[in-house]
């Protein structure tokens, strides 16, 4: 079987990185293109996005494959499916990529794409996966031999070159994110709000670079001068830590963390304000996500990203990072002040499946990269 595009994932079990490969999947599809997926943890909750017309190549065949032993796995299924471009995302998929298509020879080798969802000088130290900062010692080496290096903001497009010796010409940002699934239409006309004027609401893993430390210490002053209320979503490592310094900051009536969610939205749509307190991002999908909703967000200028979304703040506010006091004056001012919904969800719309199908599609064609 021949496909047109085939993507390298590393679990369904994943997060962004992996959410946004299979709606990007599921939008190339939606375009008429045959595509499949080859992951090596199958099981997972991402697995009920994929579209029905995207094939999935599970490649532990029911079992976790583990990154280290998936080399031979991954080069027997590419030459099953003899795609035409071959799509990794994060780094040690990346660096898989590169190394199962060396050697191939030219007939049988895919023209190789990698997406960096990251900000690789930052996450090269801090990224919470082992094998993730491992592959950036490798990514000077191995990501200049593919066709294509898609970035999601120009500093990491400027970083791709300048610290991971990736060609100016192959070095490219997409201008958009699969992170909607929503039409533009639908996420301009909902009107499915039920708003709690205290509620904020964060979204994202429980790892230090989220900065969720930085924004209970923000709650923490504001609670001082107004009544207000967080819900975090997300599950990972820090919760510990985290549900720790709620106790010390006496906030257990004020904060809850509800895990990992399916459907974020489902707290989104009662929040008064968004808020992110990362360190670092790879765009910030959270924030596409709340935008969509017509919410104000309230972020911290991290690289990179939220700039990008935000539009340099014309669609939500930026304050520093590691900065408690300011993020604390930021969603003070915010509780209560009339802000444009229309403005929020116009730039989201910008972030839809079909969007960021579409410009990968026009990035490819701009590199000469076809199909059979």
């Amino acid at each position: 079987m021949t496909n047109d595009v085939c993507f390298l994932i590393r679990a369904f079990s994943g997060g962004g990185a992996q959410r946004d490969a299979v709606l990007l999947a599921n939008g190339l599809a939606g375009l008429g293109r045959s595509v499949s997926i080859l992951v090596l943890d199958a099981n997972g909750p991402l697995r009920s996005l994929v579209d029905p017309r995207v094939d999935i190549r599970d490649l532990g065949r029911g079992q976790k494959l583990k990154m280290a032993f998936a080399l031979p796995a991954v080069r027997s299924a590419i030459a099953d499916a003899r795609p035409a471009v071959l799509v990794a995302s994060e780094a040690s998929g990346n660096v898989l990529a590169v190394a199962a298509t060396r050697f191939l020879s030219s007939e049988r080798r895919p023209r190789l794409v990698l997406r960096e969802v990251a900000s690789p000088m930052q996450a090269k130290t801090t990224d919470p996966y082992i094998q993730n900062r491992l592959a950036y010692r490798l990514a000077p080496w191995l990501y200049p031999k593919a066709d294509l290096v898609l970035a999601l903001t120009e500093p990491v497009r400027r970083d791709l070159v300048q610290h991971f010796r990736v060609l100016q010409e192959r070095a490219v940002v997409l201008g958009s994110n699969a992170v909607l699934t929503q039409s533009k239409d639908v996420i301009l006309n909902a009107l499915n709000r039920d708003v709690e004027p205290d509620l904020l609401v964060a979204v994202g893993r429980l790892s230090k670079e989220k900065g969720f430390d930085v924004l209970l210490s923000a709650v923490a002053l504001v609670k001082q001068n107004a009544p207000v209320k967080l819900v975090i979503v997300g599950e990972g490592p820090a919760r510990p830590d985290l549900e720790a310094q709620i106790k010390t900051l006496g906030l257990r009536d004020t904060v809850q963390l509800v895990g990992f969610q399916n459907d974020p939205g489902v707290f989104l749509r009662r929040a008064a304000i968004f808020v992110s307190a990362s360190r670092h991002e790879g765009l910030g999908n959270a924030i596409i996500e709340a935008l969509a909703w017509g919410l104000p967000v309230v972020s911290t200028d991290a690289p990179y990203g939220p700039r990008e979304i935000l539009q340099n703040g014309r669609c939500g506010e930026l304050v520093p990072v590691d900065d408690p006091e300011a993020l604390a004056r930021a969603i003070t001012a915010n509780l209560g002040r009339p802000h444009d919904e229309r403005v929020c969800k116009e730039r989201a719309a910008d972030f839809t499946v079909e969007n960021a199908a579409k410009a990968f599609l026009n990035a490819l064609n701009l590199q000469g990269i076809s199909f059979h």
